[in-house]
């Protein structure tokens, strides 16, 4: 009985030192503890733990990293050089040593190329260059260690849909094929008017973010000095605008030399007014080369058209863009036939003839009576048109 009394309260003594003990220790470890009793622990709620962070994905809207920018150049012809891609187009796309993200794929209708296991990329606008740096990124951030070497490659040019103003033929807008040559352009759009200025022809490129390039093109001088012109190449996108020869400026402009090239419209249209007796007249459409002169078109007419022609009785009629207003000049066919240069000019599209003096009376007599002003060509050669057809009675204008 007495040892058992004992031994109870030893041990108590023993459990409450060493519990003791430990609570010194911790708080030297830790500083002072406040007590369990005064301190909650709450339980994590499933239901407020954040959602795990979605994986990253490639969608059109992302871009390479943020110091990331496409070259500029102070020079923007430079611009002009770098194909931009579009849609259309189709790429290849391979990664060294990763073929299982390689693909060649068009460019869809929203811009973008499908990359096996990356998904949409979105290449509209971009350079070959530029592509390359956004897929390697892509890969390097998200599937790779390290970015890889990527090579794009343009597979399938899209062709150029483009449009085509100012001294050409036939204005408008034109598809051509890829990478076309701007003089294939001009030629394809009928050629350069006898009034367009070859030394400017300006080329507008507009970019995907709204910037707009622009390129001016001296096609003049190299076909004076019997160079080659410039290789440049067009794209989708490009407005063409051949420009006119001001007032002033075309001193040292050879007209008829230009005439003579492939740029110039192949052919021209001359209009001969030839008096029929007893008191009509005839009028012959003549479709002679670009440059042909005043004795070209009195050899291409008929002979009996030819007898009638009158050493004071042809005159020349020609719009002048400059002066908005039809221009006549003398012309002695007898003088042209001795050799004198001043009296074989070369004539201009639309240019007409007149074979008679009374013809060219009544001619005047109707330029005078019209109630709507000759204002272009057009208006002029429809007048020339229905004077020769009889639409023109006792003065009035029955147009």
């Amino acid at each position: 009985m007495t040892n058992r009394r004992l031994i109870r309260p030893f041990n108590q003594l023993v459990y409450v030192c060493s519990s003791v003990m430990l609570w010194g220790v911790l708080e030297i470890s830790f500083g002072t503890l406040p007590s369990l009793g005064q301190r909650s622990i709450p339980r994590p709620d499933p239901e407020l733990q954040p959602a795990p962070e979605a994986p990253p994905t490639f969608t059109p809207e992302d871009i390479p990293p943020r110091n990331f920018t496409p070259p500029l150049y102070e020079d923007e012809s430079k611009q002009f050089q770098l194909y931009r891609l579009d849609i259309g187009d189709t790429i290849n796309v391979s990664v060294a040593e990763f073929p299982e993200f390689n693909a060649s794929s068009p460019i869809d209708p929203e811009g973008n190329i499908q990359l096996p296991l990356v998904g949409r990329v979105a290449v509209k606008g971009l350079t070959l260059d530029e592509v390359e740096t956004k897929v390697r990124f892509e890969l390097g951030r998200r599937f790779l260690r390290s970015e890889p070497e990527v090579s794009a490659v343009l597979a399938q040019p899209r062709p150029a849909q483009l449009t085509v103003l100012g001294e050409v033929a036939r204005p408008g807008f034109y598809v051509v094929a890829p990478s076309s040559d701007l003089t294939a352009v001009i030629t394809g759009a009928g050629g350069s008017t006898s009034r367009a200025d070859l030394r400017s022809i300006i080329v507008r490129r507009p970019l995907v973010d709204g910037t707009v390039l622009e390129e001016k093109v001296n096609l003049y001088d190299p076909l004076i000095k019997g160079k080659s012109v410039p290789d440049f190449r067009v794209q989708g996108g490009d407005t063409i605008i051949i420009s006119r020869l001001e007032v002033g400026q075309d001193k040292d402009y050879d007209r008829y030399l230009i005439s003579r090239t492939s740029l110039n419209q192949p052919t021209m249209t001359v209009r001969v007014l030839v008096p029929l007796l007893p008191s009509g007249q005839a009028l012959r459409n003549v479709t002679l080369p670009s440059g042909s002169t005043f004795l070209d078109v009195i050899a291409s007419l008929p002979t009996t058209d030819r007898l009638r022609i009158n050493v004071t009785e042809v005159a020349l009629l020609r719009f002048d863009e400059e002066k908005r207003g039809v221009i006549s000049q003398t012309v002695n066919p007898q003088a042209a036939l001795r050799g004198d240069v001043s009296q074989n000019f070369p004539l201009e599209d639309q240019d007409v003839i007149v074979v008679s003096r009374t013809i060219l009376g009544k001619i005047f007599a109707v330029f005078n009576i019209i109630t709507q002003p000759i204002r272009d060509v057009r208006s002029f050669t429809n007048t020339i048109t229905d004077f020769a057809d009889g639409n023109f009675r006792g003065g009035n204008n029955n147009r």
